[in-house]
């Protein structure tokens, strides 16, 4: 062999961020002057440089250093764990022997977990449902567990408990809130709560909340109350007022012209009864009997219609939470995939959480049916949240529609190499009412 190459470090362990030199021994055992090309293999090129990667003039019988150095970002996209890795260097003279000193490196994990409470306010008669967003952004799996301590007013149940959450991915957890006691009318009545978020090797992280009770009954019932009896009363004046007097007097014309026809036959019978006494018998009886019929004319009967109150509608509420994410190159403008509303539905939006962590140039707009909701530019916040006390309505076939145009890509630190896209994400949440089928 005429060439000699020798790691000082075969074993490197490598912090995500940081940047590891090894030096590399080379030597000339051959009789003429040689030049070398090196080159790493097995590792990222991404990560991964030679200075120089090229050697020329290398005297017999002398030898140089090459350095090589390793700079693995501190993204969720390097998974953690041992690599194994060969220097191949090539004599420029003799390129049938290259020579390969091997290496082991090793990117040790790093932790780096973030959480969200969506929405952070909420509101219901018995409860209602919160949801968890737990974004992992380090290198290794992590379990996240999610403790929600029972408050004096209110029951929280975190379901499922705990979460398993893989490199660069995110898990959602749904946060049950109900209180203890009902309030059947009044003014609402708010409920603080929390809920801590930690894993074994991280600091617990607490997310505050609050929930609105509102009563069982609404303010308008009362007053509804009233007007249905009002109604009831005006109704049962009509009847006894105008109605049934006219009914009566109706009844009673009839009865009189029935009597007047009953007193014209008597008095023909009279007449005949004067010629025959067997025809004026049979005459009288005849009047009896109309006059018996005039007198059962007289009694009638009439019925009330009872009033039938209208039929409530039920509505389903179906929470609403997801999250917009888009990675647009520079001088871009992209959108994701839309939310639209469904079939029959009603979307009630009161909450947003936009991301920009990477400190990019830009713009950002939300919209709904082609209104304008949010419109900010990227450079003006790294993470901004917020909430509406009144939501944001939109009916079916509505869509709400996130864009992004980049401008410049940001450089966060102690990132290397540096994105070469923006990174841009929206957390929208609220409710979704849909009818419920018979």
């Amino acid at each position: 062999m005429t060439t000699t190459a020798r790691l000082e470090r075969p074993s490197v362990q490598l912090t995500a961020g940081a940047v590891e030199q090894v030096p590399l021994q080379i030597r000339n055992d051959g009789e003429i002057v040689e030049g070398y090309r090196i080159e790493v293999l097995g590792v990222p090129g991404a990560w991964t440089s030679v200075e120089p990667a090229e050697i020329t003039g290398l005297f017999p019988g002398t030898e140089t250093t090459a350095t090589i150095s390793f700079a693995p970002p501190r993204s969720a996209s390097v998974p953690a764990g041992q690599l194994s890795f060969g220097v191949r260097v090539v004599p420029t003279e003799h390129p049938d022997q290259a020579v390969v000193p091997e290496g082991m490196v090793e990117v040790l994990p790093f932790l780096e977990t973030t959480a969200e409470l969506v929405p952070r306010t909420s509101r219901g008669r018995r409860g209602a449902t919160h949801h968890v967003a737990v974004d992992n952004r380090g290198n290794v799996p992590v379990t996240v567990r999610l403790d929600a301590p029972d408050q004096d007013a209110l029951k929280v149940e975190a379901r499922p408990p705990a979460l398993t959450v893989p490199p660069g991915e995110a898990a959602f957890a749904d946060l049950r809130v109900s209180p203890r006691t009902r309030i059947w009318r009044g003014a609402s009545v708010t409920h603080p709560f929390s809920l801590t978020v930690h894993t074994e090797e991280t600091t617990p992280v607490t997310l505050e909340g609050t929930h609105l009770q509102e009563a069982l009954l609404p303010p308008w019932f009362l007053k509804a109350l009233l007007a249905l009896l009002g109604l009831l009363l005006l109704l049962a004046a009509l009847w006894f007022l105008v109605l049934r007097p006219t009914i009566v007097s109706t009844a009673e014309r009839a009865v009189e012209e029935d009597v007047a026809a009953a007193n014209e036959a008597a008095q023909e019978a009279a007449v005949a009864a004067q010629q025959a006494g067997e025809e004026a018998a049979q005459a009288s009886n005849a009047a009896q009997a109309a006059q018996g019929a005039a007198t059962e004319a007289g009694t009638a009967a009439v019925e009330a219609n009872e009033l039938v109150g209208s039929p409530t509608l039920d509505d389903l509420v179906v929470p609403v939470a997801d999250r917009f994410q888009v990675n647009t190159p520079p001088g871009a403008t992209q959108s994701p995939e839309s939310f639209v509303v469904p079939a029959e539905g009603t979307v009630r939006l009161t909450d947003f959480v936009l991301s920009n962590p990477q400190g990019d140039f830009g713009r950002v707009e939300v919209t709904l049916e082609g209104r304008t909701l949010l419109d900010l530019a990227l450079e003006n916040f790294r993470s901004v949240d917020y909430h509406f006390q009144e939501p944001i309505v939109a009916g079916e076939g509505a869509e709400l529609v996130m864009t992004v145009r980049c401008d410049e890509v940001g450089v966060p630190p102690a990132q290397d190499p540096p994105p070469t896209t923006c990174d841009t994400s929206v957390l929208y949440g609220g409710t979704l009412l849909q009818p419920v089928e018979d």
